[in-house]
């Protein structure tokens, strides 16, 4: 039972995960940009998620020992892939980011087999290949014109595979799930912020249909998929839900092609059986 709660939830959070590049390129259009963005996601459904630990009677309270694992989670594994991320959609394209960013399940397997001793088996290792390989058919690289793109999504890609192993290895997947995201969300706009002021990357200048859209990315990751995917890591430990989460470029490149009228070719179609493959080897040789 618990299995199936696990896949269930990591699905369901690559899918809203996968929707919300597309909806970030509506808040783009109408005046946000990297740091901004991540600034909102983070900061608008703060006040919500305290008016949700205060109506369940939860504390607020954290040991001296949870703020610091809380405080390099939230920076590293939360502020910086997702200020990375939304960057490099400035220089590439948005399926192209999400794309390079997808090498963090490559880079949890690795650490986790290489530093934790988690057991590589040649069928594990086999799906690894399968959905690496499917990712980066989604896209031509060598068209990319900007290398500094490349590079932020790559990073983003590598700091949110800290993300995945920090949280199950200090021991905040045990933590309650409001009371964990409401951290990392405080954490990720003080940083962002902070990032924003020194930089003057931050600017509220937008248009009310992005200020719509930015306050529904926030809503729908902070409330749906970051719990969910949290619980997916409970459940099924990193290197599964890092394979798994591989059906966010799939939902991306399916809802682009469905609502922006961006074309899916070959490759693409390829990419998308070789991801599903993987996972299925990872699912079935466990």
């Amino acid at each position: 039972m618990k299995k199936n709660k696990g896949k269930i939830c990591l699905l369901i959070s690559a899918f809203i995960y996968g929707l919300a590049p597309i909806l970030a390129k509506v808040t783009y259009a109408g005046g946000a940009n990297g740091i901004t963005l991540t600034f909102l996601r983070g900061s608008l459904c703060v006040p919500l998620l305290y008016i949700m630990m205060k109506a369940d009677g939860k504390s607020l309270k954290l040991s001296r020992s949870e703020f610091k694992r809380v405080l390099v989670l939230g920076i590293f594994g939360g502020a910086l892939p997702i200020v990375l991320l939304y960057l490099s959609y400035n220089y590439i394209s948005i399926g192209l980011a999400t794309t390079l960013h997808f090498i963090y399940p490559l880079v949890i397997v690795i650490v986790s087999s290489l530093l934790f001793h988690e057991k590589m088996t040649k069928i594990r290792l086999i799906a690894v290949i399968f959905v690496t390989v499917g990712i980066f058919l989604f896209v031509d690289i060598s068209s990319a014109s900007d290398k500094l793109g490349i590079v932020l999504a790559l990073l983003s890609g590598i700091f949110y595979s800290f993300y995945v192993i920090y949280m199950e290895r200090s021991g905040l997947e045990n933590m309650d799930y409001v009371k964990l995201t409401f951290y990392i969300m405080v954490i990720m706009s003080l940083t962002t912020l902070i990032l924003g002021v020194l930089v003057h990357g931050i600017s509220f200048d937008l248009s009310p249909k992005a200020w719509v859209y930015a306050v529904l990315i926030s809503f729908m990751i902070t409330l749906f998929a970051m719990p969910l995917f949290q619980a997916g890591v409970r459940y099924e430990g990193a290197s599964t839900a890092g394979i798994m989460s591989t059906f966010e470029p799939i939902t991306s490149v399916a809802l682009g092609a469905m609502f922006l009228g961006e074309i899916v070719g070959l490759p693409q179609l390829l990419g998308g059986l070789m991801i599903i493959a993987g996972v299925i080897l990872a699912e079935t040789h466990r």
